[in-house]
């Protein structure tokens, strides 16, 4: 599944300004989510350091590296959490608070499959 915009809990990666920014090559952007992310964390960031190519991009960098649930997902070798026979997890539960369409999303991954799903995403934007 490298390359898919669609992290393990159904996120949407091609919405995220961050992998935008990134994957557009759009240093601007990257610029001022630095200035943004400087602010909410109190440490200086710099253009460069706003990088993803999304939880699948294997050696490449991602924004949330240390996301739980990309290294469970990881170390038990699905594609999607809800393949996963503890579906749905407590962290997958935190994560759909702050992110409540990544369920719908994977829900709806889960009933037509990925591709259907992105070329759906992508005839949205």
């Amino acid at each position: 599944m490298p390359g898919v915009p669609v992290g393990y809990c159904g996120y949407y990666c091609a919405r995220c300004p961050i992998y935008v920014a990134c994957t557009t090559s759009d240093v601007k952007m990257q610029e001022k989510l630095a200035r943004k992310f400087s602010r909410e964390a109190g440490e200086k960031l710099a253009a460069e350091d706003v990088h993803c190519w999304g939880c699948r991009a294997g050696n490449r960098h991602c924004w949330g590296k240390d996301c739980e649930i990309r290294k469970c997902a990881g170390e038990k070798g699905i594609d999607f959490c809800y393949q996963c026979r503890e579906f749905p997890c407590v962290a997958l539960s935190r994560t759909y608070d702050k992110y409540p369409e990544a369920r719908e999303n994977l829900s709806r991954i889960c009933k037509i499959g990925v591709e259907a799903f992105v070329s759906e995403m992508s005839a949205r934007t």
